[in-house]
């Protein structure tokens, strides 16, 4: 006999669901789904597509993909430059989002990404309280503290503000689920922080929607193709990658290309200029299918954070980086639990420090010890990163989640002679 859990009515809030162009996009549509399968009532909401400026045709404002209940609505004109009129458009869409669960439906649990940071938890918070539903906060990155190592906040009043308001966000949610032990313990350090809220649950990797052979091409090229993918922003440092570039010997035939957007673009431009960029090319943002065919082609994909980022972000790219069969080059600090988890599973390479100096004869190394990397170990290295990061075992970790929310919730477990759960079958 089977004991099923009773449906959860459960709303995840993002404004840039599937086909939009983050990658987090694809992680939810994924962890939703399999909540479908699990047999619980899976409602989104979101805005229209437009994530980076990407231009991807206006969806239907109601529609059912794979089981999902999507809701999308339409917010003013925005583009990535613009920080005041994405301010107003994520108050907006928060507003909006708490008279749907509040008015319009009624759930039993919400999910949500710290996206709008601060701002999220307290549309939640108010949720909570007008309609009883509890919430798990997916925890991304930590913000304000990431706002402050970023030089966007400085500490004063309101960045005390913002962390009480962020740290009591926290403390009222059933589940923050954070990406790395790192991150774990900025939470724990907060003051009233509980321990036993914070579940770490890293993301997996983006699967491309075509197949693998369609999109490599590995060629005898002579260049070693160095690959940054994703943001270019001061979380990540990469000035640090352009004075490391200078000090790699010409004898290295290297090429750094930087795909993506972000704060950092254009003083990156410059600096490339000044040095004499020849070994340096920018391309805007991809989709995430023509982000991973251009990583399977690469003979390094970069991953780089600024000084003590790694306790507030775990950058996702690295499970994507893997499935793309890439090794990797880590710039992070070495007590890191990446740059830990790179060197003990031989994902690729870690700079003993994070000056441009020991970066370049990390590159260095890299590029004598290339033809390591034939097609069998970068398979191997997939099968690696599946271990550590296998989209299976996450959904699988996720559907026990929702199945001990659902049992603090109080939903009633029922006798019947259905099929098993996912979280059943495995126990078996």
């Amino acid at each position: 006999m089977y004991f099923i859990f009773a449906t959860l009515r459960i709303l995840a809030v993002y404004r840039h669901y599937w086909p939009d162009a983050t990658p987090y996009a694809r992680l939810l549509k994924a962890i939703l789904e399999e909540q479908v399968r699990e047999g619980h009532q899976v409602d989104v909401y979101c805005s229209q597509p437009g994530y980076n400026d990407i231009q991807i045709s206006r969806q239907t404002s109601k529609e059912m993909i794979n089981g999902v209940s999507v809701n999308r609505i339409s917010l003013l004109p925005e583009r990535k430059g613009w920080r005041l009129m994405r301010l107003v458009n994520s108050v907006l869409f928060l507003a909006r989002a708490v008279w749907h669960a509040t008015v319009r439906r009624r759930y039993d649990l919400l999910i949500a990404n710290t996206h709008p940071p601060v701002l999220i938890g307290f549309a939640l918070r108010i949720i909570k309280r007008l309609s009883g539903a509890e919430f798990i906060l997916h925890a991304q990155d930590i913000h304000p503290e990431g706002a402050l190592l970023a030089g966007d906040l400085k500490s004063s009043g309101l960045s005390k503000l913002a962390m009480a308001i962020d740290a009591k966000s926290c403390n009222a949610a059933l589940r923050v689920v954070t990406l790395s032990e790192d991150m774990r313990r900025t939470l724990l350090d907060r003051k009233g922080s509980s321990a036993s809220k914070i579940v770490v649950l890293n993301n997996f990797a983006l699967e491309s929607e075509h197949s693998q052979a369609d999109s490599i091409d590995r060629d005898e090229s002579p260049v070693f193709r160095m690959l940054f993918a994703g943001n270019l922003g001061r979380f990540q440092s990469l000035e640090r990658l352009l004075n490391a570039i200078q000090h790699v010997p010409q004898s290295v035939p290297l090429e750094l290309t930087f795909m993506g957007t972000g704060s950092q673009l254009r003083e990156l431009r410059r600096l490339a200029a000044e040095q004499g960029g020849a070994r340096v090319h920018f391309e805007p943002f991809q989709t995430p299918d023509a982000a991973i065919a251009r990583m399977r082609r690469a003979d390094l994909c970069i991953v780089s954070l600024a000084a003590e980022v790694y306790r507030i972000a775990y950058p996702s790219k690295t499970m994507t980086y893997l499935a793309a069969g890439c090794p990797l080059l880590t710039v992070v600090e070495p007590e890191s639990q990446l740059a830990g988890e790179v060197r003990q599973n031989e994902l690729g390479y870690v700079p003993t420090s994070t000056s441009p100096g020991d970066i370049a004869k990390c590159i260095e190394f890299a590029w004598l010890d290339r033809k390591r990397w034939s097609s069998a170990e970068r398979a191997e290295l997939t099968l690696r990163g599946e271990m550590l990061f296998g989209k299976e075992q996450a959904l699988l970790t996720w559907n026990r989640l929702i199945h001990q929310c659902a049992q603090e919730l109080g939903v009633a477990a029922q006798s019947l002679g259905a099929l098993p759960t996912q979280i059943e079958r495995q126990a078996a």
